[in-house]
């Protein structure tokens, strides 16, 4: 295929199409308005150039706003993507003999199941966290993120971990789930208060009143 008017070969119809409605031949050619921040292109470089977003901000600009949104939506599904990929037994092994090598073990920030995000200062593994640190924060109830290391048994060794919170001198965990794993690590340590769903329910109803029920868009 052809151009009817310069007869240059172009072989897509679509593109031939295009190319005949603003080629240069054509007397009736579509003169695309320039815009006027183009500026003048001297050879690689652009003079006078001004970018369209420029002393643009996204609390200013929506355009700018819903790109961040975006690129940060497209951002959090890759990770949620690439984590649904379970790792082999060699992986595993691998990864916990640099665990063991650093002495790691214990609380490990995002490495939760659930819905994870800052809020306040805290990071939260979980909705239900983020539940119970709104509602402690707002009933003046004293929360922190807990730093001591625990130590229980499981497979005949010994191991670490960090649970949750210190609420008002007491450590706290939020539980959603039981394993054989969690278990061991109550009992090496009954003085852990632990909170489990039905525990929780009030807390849960509070927030869920008060923000709604997509109240983990309180993330920032």
């Amino acid at each position: 295929m052809y151009c009817q008017f310069c007869k240059r070969q172009i072989n897509n119809k679509g593109s031939l199409k295009a190319h005949e409605m603003s080629c240069y031949v054509n007397p009736n050619k579509i003169k695309h308005k320039r815009s006027p921040n183009a500026g003048v292109k001297k050879g690689s470089k652009r003079i006078n150039f001004t970018p369209w977003n420029k002393g643009l901000t996204k609390e200013t600009n929506v355009k700018i706003l819903n790109q961040g949104k975006l690129l940060s939506e497209n951002y959090a599904n890759g990770l949620i993507k690439r984590h649904q990929v379970p790792h082999s037994e060699e992986t595993k092994k691998r990864l916990s003999e640099v665990a063991k090598g650093r002495k790691l073990g214990g609380y490990i920030q995002g490495s939760g199941r659930g819905k994870k995000g800052w809020y306040r200062g805290f990071f939260c593994d979980s909705s239900w966290e983020l539940a119970y640190v709104v509602y402690c924060l707002e009933h003046n109830i004293d929360i922190k993120r807990n730093t001591e290391r625990r130590q229980y048994e499981w497979e005949g060794k010994v191991k670490n971990y960090i649970p949750d919170f210190i609420v008002e001198g007491t450590i706290t965990e939020v539980k959603g789930y039981k394993t054989e794993q969690w278990l061991a690590k109550l009992k090496a340590n009954p003085d852990v208060k632990v909170l489990y769903e039905k525990d929780l329910q009030p807390v849960l109803e509070y927030v869920k009143n008060k923000h709604g029920k997509d109240f983990i868009n309180l993330y920032k």
